[in-house]
């Protein structure tokens, strides 16, 4: 059941209902200065909460004639303990019911501003072309299940005169200013890519371009990427890694890039922290160059939907951080 924009376990929905049973048998089982009254308020309300109004509805009815039931079978009648006992159930129905209400509303909201947020990014990340010099491609954005402003996942594609060029990051924060630099960065690396026929010049041209967003910018460095052959994972970790974009005033000069086999039938899988930082219900992360084996990579497309199920299998379907993935496959 969606609620405030997190998944309740699918058990959820029965822990109201024992909490009302538990609350008749102590009634019914044990000597009359013990009253399972508490258990059943708290039944009213959880419910509100977890449940659906119709089904919150349903047990505040069954609550109260269990209550009103189990008075005349103790007594013979409805006495005054009786009838307090009553008006809890009543009073706490009411605030579950009112609950209820309340969480709906603000899924609902949530809801809205997360669709709101995912197309905004959506806007600003297409999905690529297919084909794009001679190399299948495909790639994937998801929201943070527990976030509902705009984040700053980030990636794309260019056809270059020396050749293909692939960029995916991760900027710090949400909201407007991660959308202005994704922006800032998205323009600066397609107008880049034409013009430099290095990547250590399209890095330094990005660099500087940050540069001027240093003052509210905080980066932290990007997962290498990880090459699919043959069921086999490699990840193509950086031997010495660039400072991020924007803290080149830090002095450290641009690294030669690397170059590594690609050959035909093989994937290359980029992806942002929100992949590699997953975590499963013992908070382990997710490694991708462990969950990967084995995954067949028949193309770009395939390669993206076979990571984002082995993700989501391996944290239950619970997302706490956006989740950028781009696929070129040869």
């Amino acid at each position: 059941m969606d609620r405030i924009g997190r998944r309740w376990p699918a058990y959820s929905g029965i822990v109201p209902w024992a909490l009302l049973v538990l609350g008749i048998v102590m009634d019914v089982a044990t000597p009359r200065e013990v009253s399972g009254g508490p258990l059943i308020v708290l039944a009213c309300v959880a419910a509100g909460v977890i449940m659906s109004f119709r089904a919150t509805l349903w047990l505040v009815l069954v609550a109260l004639a269990t209550e009103l039931a189990t008075g005349v079978w103790e007594s013979g009648t409805a006495g005054t303990q009786q009838i307090v006992d009553l008006g809890y159930v009543v009073v706490a129905g009411a605030l579950g019911l009112d609950l209820n209400r309340l969480v709906i509303r603000y899924g609902r909201r949530i809801s809205a501003v997360r669709t709101v947020a995912e197309s905004v990014q959506l806007a600003l990340l297409p999905d690529p072309p297919l084909r794009l010099a001679g190399y299948d491609i495909a790639a994937s954005y998801r929201a943070a299940q527990s976030e509902a402003r705009i984040g700053g996942d980030l990636y794309a594609v260019h056809d270059s005169p020396w050749g293909l060029r692939v960029f995916i990051g991760d900027v710090r924060g949400k909201g407007m200013d991660a959308v202005s630099t994704v922006a800032l960065l998205l323009g600066a690396f397609r107008e880049a890519a034409e013009d430099q026929p290095t990547l250590e010049a399209l890095g330094a041209r990005l660099d500087r371009r940050l540069a001027h967003e240093a003052a509210r910018l905080l980066n932290f460095g990007h997962p290498g990427p990880y090459r699919v052959a043959g069921g086999h994972v490699r990840a193509l970790d950086a031997e010495v890694p660039n400072l991020p974009l924007g803290m080149s005033g830090f002095g450290q000069e641009v690294s030669p890039h690397q170059e590594h086999s690609f050959p035909p039938g093989a994937s290359l899988l980029f992806v942002t922290d929100g992949v590699t930082e997953a975590r499963n219900p013992q908070g382990v992360f997710f490694d991708p160059a462990r969950g990967l084996e084995g995954m067949s990579c028949s193309s770009a497309k395939a390669a993206v939907a076979g990571l984002l199920t082995r993700v989501d299998a391996w944290t239950g379907g619970v997302s706490t951080d956006d989740r950028a993935v781009l696929a070129v496959a040869h």
